[in-house]
């Protein structure tokens, strides 16, 4: 099991010794400041966090653990606030209290996330050791956001040339294998789940079926790869290759075919549009897309659906776009993010095609590239403490040289006004606080997937 007190950064083992003498409450907020990418945040993820938080059972090795590890980086044994994390050993709870906004809805630039504060007087100066474990909801977070609005930008564009009910399954995650490590494809991945339904990434499907007990909602298909394309050889080959998985495939079933591994030009021409196959797939149930994963995108699927239309002919629809008949289609799974998704998208629309016609696949560009805490810019900041002389304090951050990092003050609760609009306030201001208890004093109160699922807005 992971030791949670080292799962921090080095310097915050000293601030114990830093704070002002008589502290017996620390009270700090996360939120994602103004000025990041997007002005709304897709709020998700702190529950994964919070749930090993809630399992871990601190023991005294983990103590000793820690405070040897400690002596190796400082050279003392000062430093390490050993008396505290014994005291959580002897409890066997942290003695924190976290609330948090529910998770799935979309909240406003500036707004406090969460809250954590201490619940004993002798741990007040080791909550913030708990910051920057926390602070890694920074990712799922950012990356719910990012397809959140991969959706906003594409909901139109279905609405206009298609039918809007194919997009769930529109944007595919295929990010797993470049993440840069198992546990953030888990935590990105399920963040992308939550806008979207089609995945490759079985750890996301499984971590929200442990961490929010909720199965299926991951969807995938029969798709090849290049090592199955090539291990049939080329020319002849390649025939061999697709009439073993029109052949093998349930008849009803989604096949992804992958086009490119010699030509995919020649592939379209003289495979797909064979008589044999062309009829196979005119006859067969379930849907075939194709996936030309070589060449610029735009100008490379543009010409794979004129030459699919060739063979198979279109229709157009209700609303005036081409439709490829047979239930044919395309799924391009190169160089995919979130502006070239959508620039993919508008191409061929414009060349009058339906957006029904596409569906993309994205792995780096979804869970890696150009994703840091400073995207959404978040931070966690303290803004209250009280002392044992019956003091209490609301702490404030304004940098002169940088005010979009000025911080909130006090205690908050977020509500919603009158006019249905999220705002911060003062916790003993009125208004129904929207921050619910997440973790208190070794209770987990964890929320369902079904619920999270509901508050998403479009």
């Amino acid at each position: 099991m992971e030791n949670l007190i080292i799962a921090t950064d080095a310097y915050k083992f000293t601030h114990h010794l830093q704070y002002p003498k008589g502290l017996t409450k620390m009270y700090s907020y996360g939120e994602a400041r103004t000025g990041g990418r997007f002005n709304v945040i897709s709020w998700f993820g702190l529950q994964i966090l919070v749930k090993q938080l809630a399992e871990t059972k601190f023991t005294q090795e983990m103590v000793d653990e820690a405070a040897e590890l400690s002596r190796s980086v400082f050279g003392s044994d000062a430093f390490f606030n050993r008396a505290a994390w014994e005291k959580v050993v002897k409890i066997g709870y942290l003695p924190i209290k976290i609330k948090s906004l529910p998770e799935g809805m979309n909240v406003p630039a500036g707004t406090p996330l969460f809250t954590i504060e201490s619940t004993q007087s002798w741990f007040a100066t080791a909550l913030n050791s708990l910051e920057t474990f926390l602070m890694h909801v920074w990712y799922p977070s950012t990356i719910a956001t990012n397809s959140m609005n991969i959706k906003l930008d594409l909901i139109p564009l279905f609405e206009k040339t298609g039918d809007v009910n194919n997009i769930e399954l529109a944007v595919n995650d295929f990010g797993l294998r470049g993440a840069t490590s198992l546990e953030s494809g888990k935590r990105g991945g399920a963040g992308h789940l939550l806008h979207f339904r089609g995945t490759d990434n079985l750890a996301a499907d499984q971590l929200i079926s442990d961490v929010y007990d909720f199965k299926g909602r991951g969807l995938s298909v029969w798709a090849t790869e290049h090592s199955v394309a090539t291990s049939y050889g080329y020319d002849h080959g390649e025939f061999d290759y697709v009439n073993a998985q029109l052949d093998r495939a349930d008849d009803s079933a989604i096949v992804s075919i992958v086009i490119d591994s010699y030509d995919s030009i020649n592939f379209i021409l003289n495979v797909i549009g064979s008589l044999e196959i062309k009829q196979k797939i005119q006859n067969k149930k379930g849907r075939v897309v194709l996936r030309p994963d070589s060449g610029e995108p735009k100008k490379i699927d543009l010409e794979i659906l004129e030459l699919l239309e060739k063979i198979f002919g279109s229709t157009v629809n209700e609303k005036g776009y081409k439709l490829l008949n047979y239930n044919v289609g395309i799924i391009q799974g190169d160089g995919m993010k979130r502006e070239t998704i959508v620039e993919l998208y508008e191409h061929i629309i414009e060349a009058g095609w339906s957006a029904d016609n596409l569906v993309v696949g994205s792995g780096g560009g979804l869970l890696q590239e150009d994703f840091t805490r400073d995207t959404e810019r978040f931070a966690i900041k303290a803004s209250y403490v009280e002392f044992d002389d019956g003091r209490k304090i609301n702490l404030k951050k304004q940098p002169k040289q940088d005010l979009s990092k000025t911080s909130k003050s006090g205690r908050f609760k977020v509500i919603r006004n009158e006019t249905g609009h999220i705002v911060t306030k003062q916790f003993s201001d009125e208004g129904e606080d929207l921050l619910r208890t997440l973790y208190e004093d070794g209770q987990f109160f964890p929320d369902t997937f079904e619920n999270i699922l509901t508050r998403r807005k479009y």
